[in-house]
């Protein structure tokens, strides 16, 4: 069944150019830049609370050996109320994991199409023995969006649009096409290490928040840099724990609470479990955080990953609507693994005279993960080549594969596009490589706005 859905598609191809006419358009629109901020009442805790059940905006597919999932957003609402949301995807090929992106409209009745906003880059330090792009961070000022994301540890890149794809990436004295960290854990191997990162902006200090993972548990570290210095990686400082280790928790995503003068902090504890919850933290100085409470009530079962809408500079401002967003296996949790959908409800922020610490009176949702329907025509991705890497001595083809959101792939035969490759090395007639000479380069290929890389050695 799976085989024939897979030729129908490729038979339903040509149609990918006509659709993209009629894909929704949603403007978006960024607001002003924070100005300066004041800290707020530390005698009062900060509470978040959920509206009602939420609503999911992804399911996975129904494939018995296939499901697929988006977790971990991050989010940024924009003036007319939209949302861009960043999520960690699985990945197509040899890719594990992956960054997809897709903006709603504010009533959610409308997206733009889902696209693949960063992969791994073939043979550099984000591709790595694993290659992996995950746990999304994004953040916007002096004209660039900038997305941190997980690989062996921390890498981040930029991009004029929201929806990428982010090929610039900070290679440890700039941005370019050779991506290093921009934190590198030095702690006990074997253990995950730092990752998970996220960002808010403030008095023009960026606030970078990420786990480290190691034997002694789940911490959030936080170091800070220059947001007036486009190369920000460079200043970076390292200021401390901001958040000691979790009870069975993940990564933190944190934003500013400008009505009340506040970072708060969402993470899940007891994640995966029919206890989870999403722990809430606060914090006047962006430095130490302390327990403020507890979203449980209407959340789904079995939740991990979670996170918390802001403006582009990571603030809440006075009447914004706030979404919390997570990753949930349900109730029913047969064959789970890998096949999650992701939630969000809109919440409320309030002030408390203590921080919730109960949380016996609070129910959970019982509402069970209800796989998605195949679309009929391709939602593509992303496109690469089959493979990361060629080594090549003689004239050989390279497939250019196209991957879809139901987790299906196919190859392209028109419209491509090649480019930045050294002609002393290769040449490349359609989609064949032909040698030329000893030596290796990176190609970029091209297809309807889709960018991806691949390097090609040529031996003796």
């Amino acid at each position: 069944m799976e085989t024939l859905y897979q030729v129908l598609k490729m038979l339903l191809l040509f149609v990918f150019s006509l659709e993209q006419l009629f894909a929704p358009k949603i403007a978006g629109g960024d607001f002003a830049p924070s100005g300066p901020v004041e800290p707020g009442d530390e005698t009062k805790y900060v509470q978040i609370s959920t509206v009602d059940e939420g609503f999911d905006i992804f399911q996975p597919v129904g494939f018995e050996d296939y499901g697929g999932y988006r977790y971990g957003p991050t989010m940024i609402l924009n003036t007319d109320d939209s949302l861009d949301v960043w999520c960690a995807s699985n990945g197509p090929g040899d890719y594990i994991d992956i960054v997809n992106y897709k903006r709603y409209s504010a009533d959610f009745k409308k997206s733009t199409k889902e696209v693949t906003a960063v992969t791994p880059t073939a043979e550099s330090y984000d591709c790595g023995e694993v290659p992996c792009a995950c746990d999304p961070g994004v953040i916007k000022f002096g004209g660039w969006y900038y997305i941190g994301y997980t690989t062996k540890w921390i890498c981040v890149a930029r991009s004029r649009n929201p929806q990428g794809p982010f090929l610039e990436k900070w290679t440890g004295d700039g941005w370019g096409v050779d991506p290093a960290p921009i934190i590198s854990y030095d702690g006990t191997e074997g253990y995950f290490g730092a990752g998970e990162p996220s960002f808010v902006v403030v008095d023009d200090t960026l606030y970078i928040y990420y786990s480290w993972i190691d034997e002694h548990g789940t911490a959030t570290r936080v170091a800070t840099a220059d947001a007036t210095d486009e190369n920000w990686p460079a200043t970076l400082q390292y200021q401390g724990v901001a958040i000691p280790d979790k009870n069975d928790g993940d990564s933190a995503d944190v934003v500013y609470a400008d009505e009340y003068g506040r970072f708060i902090a969402v993470f899940t504890e007891k994640r995966f479990s029919d206890n989870s919850y999403v722990a809430v933290w606060e914090s006047f100085d962006g430095l130490t955080f302390r327990r403020s409470g507890f979203v449980q009530e209407n959340t789904c079962k079995k939740l991990h990953n979670c996170g918390i809408s802001g403006r582009a500079d990571g603030h809440i401002g006075k009447g914004d609507p706030v979404y919390l967003g997570y990753a949930y296996a349900g109730a029913d949790t047969t064959g789970s693994w890998g096949k999650w959908a992701t939630r969000l409800h809109k919440v409320t922020l309030s002030l408390a005279d203590a921080p919730m610490e109960d949380l016996s009176t609070l129910t959970h949702s019982e509402a069970v993960v209800t796989p998605r329907k195949t679309s009929v025509l391709p939602q593509i991705l992303t496109v690469k080549a089959e493979h990361l890497s060629y080594t090549i001595s003689k004239s050989e083809q390279i497939w250019i594969m196209a991957f879809d959101a139901d987790g299906l792939c196919f190859p392209i035969l028109t419209g491509l596009c090649f480019d930045g490759y050294d002609t002393s090395v290769i040449r490349i007639v359609g989609t064949r490589i032909i040698p030329v000479a000893p030596g290796d380069t990176r190609v970029w290929v091209h297809w309807h706005g889709f960018t991806s890389s691949f390097v090609v050695h040529v031996s003796q």
